[in-house]
């Protein structure tokens, strides 16, 4: 991301070029998740599908920088139907037993795309960034040619006498923008903005009146509303949604920092600190596979979701320890447990939310499931960003020999090149953001493990 902003002169904006893609993604998961249900899979899927690849297309010709995170938004868009309409699409057409074997192909797909990204990401803007978002459309031709030969076994049925007349725009509406204001006031709280500006205030609370409006529309406004909140009187649904947005702070900023902090702490290329994700990807890959085979031969769900938990819960807060001292080959071990808690946390969460309700409510619990996740991930990335940029700027800003660098240190921007005696401070800083960010996030696992005791048992038949 520094190297593409600095195309533009807008390295300090950086964060929007993944921000505009993280809103855009999580606001529409509803939308699609719900118009998917009343239209049918087929139809849902082409739409996203292009949307997406439009979204590449105007990224990679993009000729300044609000133009490129604008086109952000609407790969995002895209993103949030086809993800969507895929994990819909499974819980459709396999039964709930078997569903684990698919789902973990699913996140499997999740893994490896996340650490081929960066390593891919980095490659391809050593030569030139927009290949970034060729290389979508390239991938986009086979992906099209196996969709369309094979669209007639996606499921195409719609509720009979439902036109986009039917769909609750003004549900939309209202969960976008408090999906947006509430990110958004995390994103810039602390970074941008003081916590207590106007701005970040008037966010938080704009968020936070809108959320009893859209529940109390949803309940006796549309006929056909966004999120049915009927869903939720069924407990796993609650303790699933509840225990993804908890978790997914902890995996989401797992994926965005621990690099940083290989780079500045450890010193290490950027290549290889992309490739030390492998102990948490791998193992979450494995994990996710291995429950979805467990849960279909043993028919039993919250075993797993209990055990993942405690695993991620124990992962998360070794992360605690991490200051540069520890044992390279110790790192790589805390790392490869919290990634086997995720693992399975993630596959069995969206299972026990589907086990309690039946086909009319499918479609919503799997996206309100992934919708928790997506936003979980927002406000982890947020908060985490938050504590690492303030305490790290600090301990910058307080040396007089760093102090001029902050700028460069804070987009970890060939900090290789830097006087030996700044790196040494950079990385002391940087580990002791580090060790707070962890503290935090640690803490936010707690709850979401809490939720997930009160998940009541679920034998699949």
């Amino acid at each position: 991301m520094p190297t593409i902003a600095s195309q533009f002169d807008s390295l300090s904006q950086q964060s929007w070029i993944a921000l505009s893609y993280l809103l855009t993604s999580t606001v529409f998961q509803p939308f699609f998740g719900r118009a998917t249900d009343l239209f049918g899979s087929r139809s849902m899927l082409f739409l996203a599908v292009f949307i997406f690849e439009l979204g590449s297309l105007l990224c990679a010709v993009a000729q300044n920088f609000v133009w490129l995170c604008a086109a952000r938004g609407v790969a995002g868009m895209g993103s949030a139907g086809i993800s969507v309409v895929m994990m819909v699409v499974i819980s459709q057409i396999v039964p709930l037993r078997e569903r684990g074997n698919y789902m973990g192909i699913m996140y499997a797909r999740y893994a490896i795309a996340t650490v081929a990204g960066p390593i891919l990401g980095g490659v391809f803007t050593n030569y030139n960034w927009r290949w970034c978002f060729w290389i979508n459309l390239i991938i986009a031709v086979p992906a099209l040619a196996i969709l369309i030969a094979l669209a007639r076994k996606l499921p195409a049925a719609r509720k009979k006498n439902v036109t986009f007349r039917d769909i609750d725009y003004i549900g939309t509406v209202l969960l976008s923008v408090c999906t947006v204001s509430l990110s958004l006031a995390f994103n810039w709280g602390g970074i941008v903005y003081d916590w207590g500006s106007p701005v970040v205030i008037a966010l938080i609370v704009t968020g936070a009146v809108l959320v009893p409006i859209f529940v109390c529309w949803e309940i006796w406004g549309p006929s056909f509303p966004i999120v049915p909140m009927d869903m939720f009187r069924y407990g796993n649904v609650t303790a699933s949604t509840a225990n993804y947005f908890f978790t997914s702070v902890s995996n989401y900023g797992m994926i965005l920092y621990l690099p940083s902090y290989y780079q500045l702490v450890r010193r290490d290329a950027q290549l290889i600190s992309g490739l030390e994700l492998l102990p948490y990807m791998i193992p979450m890959l494995l994990a996710t596979t291995l429950v979805g085979w467990l849960i279909s031969k043993t028919g039993r769900i919250r075993t797993w979701l209990w055990g993942g938990g405690a695993v991620n819960l124990l992962g998360t807060g070794l992360l605690i320890t991490f200051n540069g001292t520890l044992p390279r080959g110790v790192e790589y071990l805390f790392i490869l447990i919290a990634g086997l808690g995720m693992g399975f946390v993630f596959q069995s969460n969206t299972l026990s939310a589907q086990s309690q309700v039946g086909r009319e409510l499918l479609a919503s619990v799997t996206t309100m499931t992934m919708w928790s996740k997506s936003l979980g991930g927002i406000v982890g990335v947020a908060m985490q960003g938050s504590i690492l940029t303030n305490v790290f700027k600090q301990g910058i800003l307080a040396s007089s020999a760093a102090a001029p660098y902050v700028t460069r240190l804070l987009a970890v921007d060939n900090v290789s090149a830097l006087p030996a005696d700044v790196q040494s401070i950079a990385s002391a800083s940087y580990g002791s953001a580090f060790h707070t960010m962890m503290i935090a996030t640690t803490a936010f696992c707690v709850p979401g493990f809490l939720f997930s005791l009160s998940a009541k048992k679920q034998k699949l038949e």
